[in-house]
């Protein structure tokens, strides 16, 4: 079982460094790779199961065409 740590008032950023990483070494491993993980759904890209292209170009038009920027999928121009 973790014990609990707590620190009232603010501390220090070498402080707050090293109260983080005992904090984290306290946690098993599964735990690490569960908190290691965000999970968030991506637009177009979770809307169909699969897509199937014949050729690569075809999927890199598709993905400039109807993907967002910031997922970095597009075309660099």
């Amino acid at each position: 079982m973790r014990s609990l740590k707590f620190h009232i008032g603010r501390m220090g950023e070498e402080d707050q460094l090293k109260f983080d990483f005992e904090d984290g070494l306290m946690r098993s491993v599964q735990e690490r790779i569960e908190l290691g993980f965000i999970f968030m759904k991506l637009p177009i890209i979770d809307e169909a199961p699969y897509r199937v292209f014949d050729k690569i170009e075809e999927y890199r038009k598709w993905a400039d065409k109807n993907l967002p920027n910031w997922l970095g999928y597009n075309l660099i121009k």
